[in-house]
């Protein structure tokens, strides 16, 4: 694949991820440059055009708590912070990008370690910074957020793609990306 090429017209990859319906999924994200803002996941069925309208059909709810994941295998447990007030499809559940940019009183780093120690950090190639933290700053590429998410019960079983869109606050920016995903019955039996 080349930069540019439509993920709707490359070869099969499958990535076996299978989820339930009714049941939950774990989907993760990183962040390259740090934007702020908002950001959803959903899914459209495979086989129908990969349009905006598709994959607002069907949004997923998030649950339970964030998980930050870093590269070196720690974890560690966040509250999220989600909104269903204002949003768009109406009543679909949002979640806020919860690594601050510049963390202040009102919004501090989520994770333990707080604002400290600074971070080295890939800004672009061979050009480094530091980030206040090892979850904030502008490029907080050590670290994954980690979303646990509700797949509808009435979700008819098949596969679909895992839409994830990021509304960027900081910027004019709208991010997104996507992945396969097979969604199997409800009393199917799922590794």
């Amino acid at each position: 694949a080349r930069q540019g090429d439509l993920g709707s017209r490359l070869p099969e990859a499958p990535t076996g991820t299978v989820w339930r319906a009714g049941g939950l999924g774990l989907a993760g994200w990183f962040i390259r440059a740090n934007h702020g803002g908002g950001y959803q996941f959903r899914l459209c069925p495979k086989g129908e055009p990969l349009t905006e309208e598709c994959f607002m059909k069907t949004p997923l709810k998030f649950e339970g708590a964030q998980v930050l994941r870093w590269n070196d295998g720690r974890t560690e447990e966040i509250s999220g912070t989600y909104v269903t007030e204002g949003t768009l499809p109406e009543g679909s559940m949002w979640a806020m990008n919860p690594l601050p940019l510049s963390p202040t009183d009102d919004f501090p780093p989520p994770c333990k370690a707080g604002a400290s120690p600074r971070v080295r950090a890939p800004m672009a190639v061979g050009e480094y910074g530091y980030n206040p933290g090892p979850c904030a700053g502008n490029w907080p590429t050590t670290v994954n957020i980690m979303d646990t998410v509700r797949i509808p019960a009435d979700l008819v079983p098949g596969e679909y793609v895992l839409g994830w869109r990021w509304d960027c606050e900081a910027t004019a920016q709208v991010w997104g990306a996507c992945s396969d995903v097979t969604i199997a019955p409800a009393d199917a039996a799922v590794a």
